[in-house]
């Protein structure tokens, strides 16, 4: 069992808790936490198999996500591991969202097209939870930036066998991410 301390606590969402990783410090582990909206979290079951998926697709460019490394029992409940995202300094890399209240959408616009590329071409769904506190922008210099989900990966609609169709897996990431857009980046 992994011993997760209350010092090494990172962030919090409406289901989990992450916390850096007690014995690499390059890795967090995510947990659902007690006294959250729901017992078990539907999002860790979907993201861990989705997670599984895309390695058994034998995903090799994980530039966008962080890379998985598999579930673990802790003190704390069930979680599982994932690169922790950090810049070129070494610091753990800030949500989009402060970026973008500080500089606005505009200032970031290649990096979102080369962030959308990414999902078009590996057909990599992600769900609503893709929203500006769910993406990290990893600082890889001073000027070169990469968008990273730390939330949000897989779909949580019902239907998803045309998911397994890459037609039909870029038209569901291009509406979605239209979405993303309109929702969280024209006002910016």
């Amino acid at each position: 069992m992994l011993i997760l301390d209350d010092k090494d606590f990172i962030a919090k969402g409406n289901e989990r808790a992450c916390y850096l990783h007690p014995d690499d410090k390059n890795k967090t582990v995510k947990v659902t936490y007690v006294g959250n909206k729901r017992q078990i979290s539907k999002q860790s079951q979907k993201e861990i198999l989705y997670y599984k998926q895309l390695q058994k697709r034998g995903i090799k460019n994980w530039k966008h996500l962080p890379q998985y490394f598999g579930e673990v029992k802790t003190n704390k409940g069930d979680g599982f591991v994932l690169e922790l995202i950090r810049d070129y300094t070494g610091e753990v890399s800030k949500s989009f969202a402060y970026y973008l209240k500080e500089n606005g959408a505009k200032a970031y616009e290649k990096e979102l097209e080369v962030y959308k590329q990414y999902f078009l071409d590996n057909c990599i769904i992600f769900n609503y939870g893709m929203m500006p506190k769910n993406i990290l922008l990893r600082k890889n210099s001073q000027t070169d930036f990469d968008l990273v989900l730390i939330d949000g990966l897989g779909d949580v609609s019902h239907f998803t066998l045309p998911n397994k169709i890459p037609y039909f897996a870029r038209r569901r990431i291009s509406r979605r991410w239209d979405k993303f857009v309109n929702k969280y980046l024209k006002s910016k």
